[in-house]
């Protein structure tokens, strides 16, 4: 759709125009609305027709008839006349023009000398060739051979970037970090599945994660949160990339997952993976890699549970679950460089940067290990209560000392159950 900036929707415009390619699907065409002209007073359907309008103000076509003309006429360079050589072109190719009288909008020519003109005779001093171009042009198919190849030239392939962007993340690097290791040579390289782990102190588990993690991922990037405790030296294993340490304030969930973004934005790859050092997918849900072609998802919602008490059993209650399954964003494609926006604070909320396309990883399971002894959920409990300032959860009395769930053995989790799940989960 085509309509100019200064100008009002006084009806959903877009909405009836769009309408006609169903309803008249089978009748190629372009269609258009009507304009007026006004100032600032009120316009509205009521007094619309009080108002001089005109068929013009909006047109809706299909892309591959603009294609077809080549677009708009590129030779053309006084103001008037572009939208009316465009629809004499496309009428040639036997597009024709569908005109919806209640499709409405105004145009806004707040102290505008040029708007007095066109509420005249806006053609009243257009010499005649021009007008016949306008109105009559002699071909269908406008500008060269070469149009739409102005852009053609590659500058940057942000999909396989080269091997220069390991100086590109140095460079980045230096200015946001206290500290950063470049492990492995990864610039030029693609790294289908990328692990994006945010740690903090988290010494007496960070080795273990990370071995695991490397059987399943194809690289690892890993953000340290300002460890006091060996973390960060700890922090090894062949499928690290690259590490970096900044300045802990506060725990800013939201800016450790950007910043992980911002990192994997340098990297090649398919798909990221969001775990933290006390989470681990279950060795019999496992299935990343099928989710690396066969759909077009962008982000993904991915089984989790809490075990709870022993490795083997899990909070069969744990609130907004389905049976004790919790479902996560944590899987997301790479679609360009792009951060998690979040209204509802810095804890808590949907990481990934768009919801749009949806959907289930069932194949999937993650294991968290965070609430595992009474001793870690009182440790939680006391860290959520004190970090929560901006009050991004209701209630953190679920995993509470005085918590005590029913609970189920992981063991006894199928991929039909977590097939079902995902079916049920769907259906809400």
């Amino acid at each position: 759709m085509v309509c100019s900036p200064e100008s009002e929707m006084v009806t959903d415009v877009i909405a009836i125009l769009r309408k006609s390619f169903d309803d008249y699907s089978d009748c190629p065409h372009y269609a258009i609305g009507r304009v007026c002209f006004a100032d600032e007073e009120e316009v509205n359907e009521a007094n619309f027709n009080q108002y001089q309008s005109i068929p013009f103000g909006s047109i809706m076509f299909e892309k591959r008839h603009a294609e077809q003309i080549h677009g708009y006429d590129e030779t053309l360079s006084k103001w008037g006349g572009d939208d009316n050589n465009f629809r004499s072109r496309l009428d040639m190719i036997g597009v024709k023009e569908l005109y919806f009288n209640e499709a409405m909008m105004a145009h806004r020519d707040i102290d505008n000398q040029e708007g007095k003109v066109r509420r005249g005779k806006p053609f009243e001093k257009t010499p005649n060739d021009l007008l016949r171009h306008f109105f009559f042009p002699e071909k269908a198919i406008a500008n060269d051979k070469n149009w739409g190849t102005d852009f053609d030239k590659l500058v940057y392939d942000w999909q396989n970037k080269p091997a220069s962007s390991e100086k590109q993340l140095k460079k980045f690097c230096a200015n946001k970090f206290t500290d950063y290791s470049l492990v492995n040579h990864f610039g030029g390289k693609t790294f289908p599945v990328l692990l994006l782990v945010q740690s903090y102190n988290e010494s007496h588990r960070i080795g273990q994660f990370l071995e695991k993690a490397s059987h399943m991922f194809d690289g690892i990037v890993l953000l340290d949160d300002g460890s006091t405790d060996n973390t960060y030296e700890l922090a090894q294993c062949d499928k690290l990339l690259f590490k970096c340490k900044k300045c802990r304030t506060e725990f800013n969930d939201l800016q450790n997952r950007n910043l992980l973004l911002d990192l994997a934005s340098f990297v090649n790859h398919k798909i990221a993976f969001f775990l933290d050092v006390d989470e681990m997918l279950d060795e019999r849900f496992c299935e990343v890699y099928h989710y690396l072609e066969g759909d077009e998802a962008d982000a993904y919602l991915v089984p989790y549970i809490h075990l709870w008490d022993t490795p083997g059993t899990f909070n069969y209650q744990y609130p907004s679950s389905i049976d004790g399954v919790c479902f996560r964003y944590k899987m997301i494609r790479n679609i360009g460089h792009a951060q998690i926006f979040s209204n509802r604070g810095r804890l808590h909320f949907h990481q990934a940067p768009t919801l749009a396309k949806s959907a289930i990883a069932d194949r999937l399971l993650i294991l968290h290990y965070g609430f595992l002894s009474s001793e870690d959920r009182k440790a939680k409990y006391e860290f959520y209560m004190a970090e929560d300032t901006e009050g991004c959860q209701s209630s953190y009395e679920h995993f509470c000392e005085k918590a005590t769930p029913l609970l189920n053995n992981v063991a006894e989790i199928t991929a039909q159950q977590l097939h079902q799940l995902s079916l049920k989960l769907i259906s809400k």
